[in-house]
């Protein structure tokens, strides 16, 4: 197994892209932390994961965090520490978007966009390599197409995830002494709930047929390059943003 003993935090975890990632690292023999923004939600998940693989209840640490709380992030590395003693794998996956024209967005939305997006993954990045720089590791972040070629009325998220490719580059020249690999990935159009509930059908629509593909990607689809950045496969791999879009920006 690609991950076998491998410790991995998950944000955004408890359903989505991040959701189909636990499960592909829990089958790869990774120990998985399902973090949701509440302690409820991150149970919950953790629950279905449990009963669908049937797995012992040390593979799995169900813990809710506030990506915009410092100490809440704190809190919940600490707990990672003081339950397996350490962390080998960051997946900065929780995020939030929005379908905004500039003119129709507030100070507020700009502010929410970026301490989740931006401020959220540089403070657990932070926590996280307190510990990783002693033993090296791997952080893979979510960024998205509209981070590579812009979107119509998402001025504030394609801020926040052109922001998440230049950290992504930056900390791969920064943290490579260190033996850690930093990656990241950016899918195209995705059934996810987050997807369902910002885009419109109609825009949903226009991005199938712009995708050489011709079809929206699930979840498991996307996991995949999760699971290449973590494993040994990848082990010369960083500075990269492997997009995963069905051809959509080329």
């Amino acid at each position: 197994m690609k991950l076998e003993n491998k410790v991995a935090i998950i944000t955004g975890s408890t359903r989505g892209i991040g959701n189909a990632i636990a499960r592909l690292y829990l089958q790869n023999g990774a120990r998985v932390v399902i973090c949701g923004s509440t302690e409820e939600n991150a149970i919950r998940a953790t629950q279905k994961l449990k009963e669908s693989f049937s797995i012992f209840e040390e593979y799995l640490l169900p813990v809710g965090v506030d990506m915009k709380d410092t100490e809440s992030i704190c809190k919940m590395v600490e707990k990672v520490i003081s339950t397996w003693g350490h962390i080998d794998i960051l997946v900065n996956n929780a995020g939030i978007t929005s379908e905004k024209s500039i003119l129709d967005s507030t100070d507020e939305d700009f502010y929410e966009m970026f301490d989740v997006n931006v401020l959220g993954l540089l403070k657990t990045t932070r926590e996280v390599v307190k510990y990783m720089k002693a033993t090296g590791g791997v952080i893979i972040n979510t960024s998205s197409m509209v981070g590579i070629n812009g979107g119509r009325n998402q001025v504030s998220y394609a801020a926040s995830k052109f922001a998440v490719n230049g950290i992504t580059k930056s900390l791969a020249k920064e943290l490579g002494k260190y033996q850690i690999r930093v990656n990241a990935v950016a899918p195209g159009v995705v059934g996810t709930d987050m997807m369902k509930e910002s885009v419109t059908e109609e825009m949903k629509q226009r991005l199938i047929q712009m995708t050489p593909l011709m079809k929206m990607a699930q979840p498991e689809d996307i996991a995949g390059a999760y699971l290449y950045l973590a494993s040994d496969d990848a082990n010369f791999t960083t500075g990269t943003i492997i997009q995963v879009d069905g051809g959509l920006v080329m």
